[in-house]
């Protein structure tokens, strides 16, 4: 097949790009700009762009990892947010649909409000963030329309890449004798990039449809996710500090509890989650 990956330089895209690399695939790999990975500019806030793109390569499956995921520049910046969250999907809908592409989209556990997860595909959205209704409201563009596609919610995506995340800015922290804020009153359960990444290409190879859960499978609140990287590489549990949601005074509100029920995945899509612990070892090597 031919598979093309939006946001190929972002934590999910480039490891999607690593793994596909030994696959028996064709990759086209875009981004807002050709530089990294990408070797296609594709932004996909750019209608025509798109079109010309799907035209000139003819891809089977398209896996979107773009997004604009930080939940507090959303709750401010609700015109960029929507532009790429919702409307751009709009515009990824209509073109795979033209060009008869099957769509893998990426979306999140923001769009529940943490109430009473963990949470089935079938429970009910009901976001807090303008964050979360983004991404329910780009899950609905695709679900309303009449192509074939897989939606791939997930929780708190971590793995070895450039930019920061929960694993590498805690360890870094440490390793560097600096102190760390975390919240003991949400609890999720994080994802293994590389996990995600094998579940997007299974839902490819397999052009299962519908919606599906995977993420990590064991809950965690981000205090106990800081002392769990602490123990695994013997760095000082003291510097981090366990503080409340409300102490951080975030523009947007944050759902208690989230998780997922992955039984669906495991069937469908073979998927088998890394164990917390296990998935640290990546992180020795950098």
């Amino acid at each position: 097949m031919k598979i093309l990956i939006t946001g190929v330089n972002g934590l999910l895209g480039s490891k999607l790009f690593e793994l596909l690399n030994f696959s028996e695939h064709d990759i086209i790999s875009t981004a807002r700009s050709q530089e990294g990975l990408a070797t296609t500019t594709l932004d996909i806030t750019n209608e025509k762009q798109i079109h010309q793109v799907l035209e000139t390569h003819k891809p089977d499956v398209l896996i979107n990892t773009a997004a604009i995921a930080d939940v507090d520049l959303c709750e401010v910046e609700k015109e960029l947010c929507w532009n790429t969250n919702v409307k751009a999907v709009g515009y990824l809908v209509d073109k795979c649909k033209k060009f008869n592409v099957h769509l893998i989209h990426i979306s999140t556990d923001y769009i529940f409000d943490g109430t009473s997860g963990p949470y089935i595909e079938s429970d009910d959205p009901n976001p807090i963030s303008y964050y979360g209704k983004s991404k329910f409201e780009g899950e609905k563009v695709i679900v309303e329309n009449n192509l074939d596609h897989t939606i791939i919610r997930t929780i708190l995506v971590y793995g070895v890449h450039a930019k920061s995340n929960i694993v590498s800015y805690v360890k870094q922290s440490l390793e560097n004798g600096n102190p760390v804020n975390l919240v003991d009153d949400q609890h999720r359960m994080p994802t293994f990039v590389d996990d995600l990444a094998n579940a997007c290409i299974s839902a490819a190879n397999k052009k299962v449809l519908g919606v599906f859960h995977v993420s990590g499978s064991e809950m965690l609140n981000y205090y106990e996710i800081g002392l769990s990287i602490a123990d695994y590489f013997s760095l000082d549990a003291s510097l981090i500090n366990k503080i409340k949601t409300l102490q951080l005074n975030q523009k947007a509100r944050r759902p208690e509890l989230t998780g997922f029920i992955l039984d669906k995945a495991k069937k469908e899509l073979d998927y088998k989650p890394t164990s917390f612990e296990n998935s640290l070892e990546v992180f020795r090597k950098v």
